[in-house]
């Protein structure tokens, strides 16, 4: 969790006083996703990802693992692995998670929603139809 939530503040950092990935609860729902079937492929790419990216840090700073590192050595090691499947992945669950109804566990209170102008409302309309109108009971009286 600790890794992922460093990649996820790289990913989407807090700008201009607008939450980041971290403050959205992306993590939350990344975690939540991967207990998923839907995601299920993915468990194995992300888990071994999260370790490379720990492993990296350590080959780097001796013994400090990736959520240790300061931002721009982070940035380093990100640069690093940006073109494989774990970072194709887990940026695809973070960007998903900071985005996503929040009902699925990230983008707390809709809070990424209000920073890009999304005004989310239920846009439900009837179906047009004759009991858009009166009440049905009216029209079978009126039928008979």
């Amino acid at each position: 969790m600790r890794a992922m939530g460093a990649f996820a503040a790289q990913v989407f950092p807090p700008l201009h006083g607008a939450p980041g990935a971290v403050e959205l609860g992306a993590v939350q729902f990344v975690a939540r996703a991967l207990s998923e079937p839907f995601f299920a492929a993915a468990v194995p790419v992300v888990r071994e990802g999260l370790a490379d990216l720990d492993n990296r840090a350590r080959m780097r700073r001796g013994g400090k693992d990736f959520a240790s590192l300061d931002q721009d050595e982070q940035s380093g090691v990100i640069r690093q692995i940006e073109q494989g499947d774990f970072f194709k992945a887990a940026r695809t669950l973070v960007l998903i998670g900071t985005f996503a109804d929040p009902s699925h566990g990230g983008n707390r209170n809709g809070a990424a929603w209000m920073a890009i102008g999304i005004d989310h409302r239920p846009s439900y309309a009837p179906p047009f139809g004759f009991y858009d109108g009166l009440p049905v009971a009216q029209h079978q009286r009126g039928a008979a």
